[in-house]
This record gives structure tokens, sequence and C-alpha cells, in this order.
């Protein structure tokens, strides 16, 4: 198996969920669910932490730092 290709589909997928993400509130938007800007930010924040620890490479350390993240802003994972 080639790196190359393994790249590719990673990069495909950060950027399919980079386009998804404000698609995805507007979405809880119409259904009536609000999310705070508090919890926005965090969950904002934390996803952009946690990304730097891909999960192939470091094991858990990708959603135990994300996780950490929340709790710093008080907010639920």
């Amino acid at each position: 198996m080639s790196l190359i290709p393994l790249k590719t589909g990673l990069a495909t997928l950060a950027l399919a969920l980079v386009l998804t993400a404000p698609a995805s509130q507007g979405f809880a938007q119409e259904r009536g669910i609000h999310v705070s800007a508090a919890r926005a930010a965090a969950i904002q924040e934390c996803n952009a932490r946690s990304s730097k620890y891909l999960e192939y490479v470091w094991g858990d350390t990708e959603i135990q730092v994300y996780r950490e993240c929340m709790a710093e802003h008080h907010q639920m994972e």
C-alpha cells in the first residue's frame, strides 16, 4: 500500500468535512436545535487542536486531546 493514495484519501476526507461543517450547523438550525456560540467555538478549537494527532499514528491521543479540550471549555464532548 502506497502512502500517496492514503494521503489523497485523507485530504479528500478533510476537505469533505470542511465543506459539510457549515451545512451541518444550518441543518441543526432548521431542525430547531440551538448550539451556543461558546459551544460552537469550543468544538471548532478542539477539533483544530486534536487534528494534529492522526489516529493511525497516535492511537487514542486524538480523542483524548479533544476530550481534554472540551472539558477545559466546560462542554460535553
